[in-house]
């Protein structure tokens, strides 16, 4: 079970139904959670210029980890990550 199908089980279910290891998976996200994640807007701010440097020397990880940690959590901005990619692997020479 990754964190959205967590959270979303604890939004749908009334607090008595509960089971302990929903409520410990979404304790452990919560500890992990970070004061400096990466919003959508800030990401795309940066995007092109991770995927540049990802396409040129694949250390972009190491470089923006949270802009990896980001595109790992955010379906729709790993989708624009995807295209992103396709489209300047394709056009390199």
């Amino acid at each position: 079970m990754n964190n959205k199908d967590s959270i979303q089980r604890i939004q749908d279910a009334p607090s008595e139904e509960l089971q302990d290891d929903v409520v410990l998976k979404f304790l452990k996200i919560l500890e992990t959670a970070r004061a400096e994640e990466m919003s959508c807007d800030d990401l795309y701010a940066r995007l092109d210029q991770f995927v540049e440097r990802e396409v040129r020397s694949k250390d972009a990880e190491k470089i923006m980890p949270l802009i990896r940690e980001h595109l790992n959590l955010c379906s729709c901005c790993c989708d624009e990550y995807e295209a992103l990619l396709a489209v300047l692997e394709n056009t390199k020479e």
